[in-house]
């Protein structure tokens, strides 16, 4: 997750120098206090407890993917935090606790199967990361495909740590099964090293 959250990380921090730069809030500067899970689900929930009961923090801004997101969300609602969780979601979850930025499903994936299907065909074919967020993404996108005329052809997760070697047999797949449309939400960093040839 290292390079999204890297970014929201920057941003993060370039909003709190805008704010310090302007006074801080209520004439006291915001002091960042930084936490790198490393990717590991239990670590997030275990910082969150950390930076609310030992640093003595009640706002976190943090979280990328779907399963980080609920391993803090009972240590926020347990403390009384509030966590702005700042990307896009599946939705099916509401907290007082939480301030969910993103767009779910609803809001983006309606529009997004309309104009593929009027655009390119009604064959998709989805492929994603095996967490919480790509698999309840593809079953509302499953729906509005099937709902409107359409048909999945295949279906496929990976590990967030996925090798490009683990990708040759899921293209080789998509090939064969001719998709009009590759719906993927699969995340992570890929190289520069170019595709296998599957021919």
């Amino acid at each position: 997750m290292s390079v999204i959250e890297e970014t929201q990380l920057r941003g993060t921090l370039v909003a709190i120098d805008e704010i310090n730069d302007r006074g801080g809030i209520n004439g006291r500067p915001i002091i960042p206090i930084i936490y790198d899970p490393g990717s590991d689900v239990r670590s997030y929930g275990q910082y969150a407890k950390r930076l609310m009961v030992e640093n003595g923090i009640n706002t976190i801004f943090g979280c990328y993917t779907s399963a980080s997101r609920k391993a803090v969300l009972p240590v926020v609602e347990r403390l009384n935090g509030l966590l702005w969780y700042p990307t896009l979601y599946e939705g099916f979850e509401f907290s007082p606790n939480v301030i969910y930025t993103g767009a779910t499903p609803n809001q983006n994936s309606v529009q997004l199967c309309k104009t593929m299907m009027e655009k390119f065909g009604n064959r998709f074919y989805f492929i994603g990361s095996d967490y919480i967020y790509p698999r309840e993404s593809n079953r509302v996108m499953r729906e509005l495909v099937q709902n409107n005329g359409g048909v999945v052809v295949g279906e496929r997760y990976l590990k967030l740590e996925a090798e490009r070697s683990e990708f040759t047999l899921i293209l080789r797949e998509i090939k064969q099964a001719q998709p009009d449309v590759i719906f993927s939400t699969v995340v992570g960093e890929f190289d520069d090293v170019p595709l296998p040839d599957l021919s």
